[in-house]
C-alpha cells in the first residue's frame, strides 16, 4: 500500500504504572484531534491507537497505550518497543473530532479512554476559544494517565478548562444516577465519550436524561481488524 506510513520511535514515556506513550519522531505529520492511527504489528495483525497531543501543541505525536495482559498489540509497545524501532502505519483517521475548537466541549474518558480526549482538550484550549469540562474516571489515583499534563493545562489556563476525576476505589463504578447531576451543568455542550462501553453507555444514557441532544453526543469505539489492512 502506497500510503503506509513509516514511523521512527523517538522515545518512550511511562506515564502510568501500567501504560506509555511511543513518541515518534515525525514532527510533520497532519491529523485532527481525536485521530487516531493504526499500526501494523509484528505478527501482521493491526491495531488503531489515538494520538494523545494536540496538533496545535508544537510536540511530536505520540499514541498512549495501556497494558492489558494477552493483548498482542499493547504488549508489543508497552513492552518491547524501543527508540530508534520502525514502525509502520496507516494515515490519521477518524471522525471523533469537534467541529469548531472555539465552542465549548465535554469530555468523559476512562482509562486510556483519556487519548483522544486530551488530543481535543489541547486543541480547544491551544488554538481555540471554547471551554472544556472533563470528567476522567479511573480505578485508583495510580491509574490516572496524563495526570501531570493535565495539571498543567488547568494551570495555564484558569477558568476555561474543569477536570474531575472519578475513582472507582473511592466512589465505586460511575452509574447513570450520579452521572446525571455531574453531566447537567454541560448538556448543551457537543460531548466526547471514549472508554470501556459501560462507562460510555452510562455518561450517554445520563446525558439524555439531562436532556442533552443525542445526536451531539459522540462515542468513540475500536474494534479488532480482521482483514490484512496494510495489504
Amino acid at each position: 500500500m502506497s500510503d503506509v506510513l513509516r514511523l521512527t520511535v523517538a522515545e518512550v514515556v511511562r506515564e502510568s504504572a501500567d501504560a506509555v506513550s511511543v513518541v515518534f519522531d515525525t514532527p510533520g505529520l497532519v491529523y485532527l484531534p481525536g485521530q487516531f492511527l493504526t499500526l501494523r504489528l509484528p505478527d501482521g495483525g493491526a491495531r488503531c491507537y489515538s494520538l494523545a497531543g494536540s496538533p496545535h501543541a508544537g510536540r511530536l505525536p505520540r499514541v498512549t497505550v495501556k497494558r492489558v495482559p494477552g493483548g498482542a498489540g499493547s504488549e508489543w509497545l508497552c513492552g518491547r518497543v524501543r527508540a530508534g524501532d520502525e514502525v509502520e502505519a496507516l494515515p490519521p483517521a477518524g471522525a471523533f473530532t469537534p467541529v469548531s475548537l472555539d465552542a465549548d466541549v465535554l469530555l468523559v474518558a476512562g482509562g486510556s479512554g483519556i487519548t483522544p480526549c486530551l488530543s481535543i482538550a489541547e486543541s480547544v484550549l491551544l488554538a481555540g476559544t471554547g471551554r472544556v469540562a472533563l470528567l476522567y474516571a479511573n480505578r485508583d489515583q495510580d491509574s490516572v494517565i496524563h495526570a501531570g499534563r493535565l495539571r498543567e493545562l488547568a494551570t495555564a489556563h484558569p477558568g476555561r478548562l474543569t477536570v474531575v476525576h472519578w475513582l472507582e476505589s473511592l466512589q465505586g463504578l460511575p452509574d447513570v444516577i450520579r452521572l446525571t447531576g455531574l453531566l447537567r451543568p454541560f448538556t448543551a455542550r457537543e460531548a466526547f465519550l471514549c472508554g470501556p462501553a459501560p462507562l460510555m453507555d452510562a455518561a450517554r444514557d445520563a446525558l439524555v436524561a439531562a436532556g442533552a441532544t443525542p445526536r451531539a453526543v459522540h462515542r468513540e469505539r475500536y474494534f479488532s481488524l480482521g482483514a490484512d489492512v496494510f495489504a
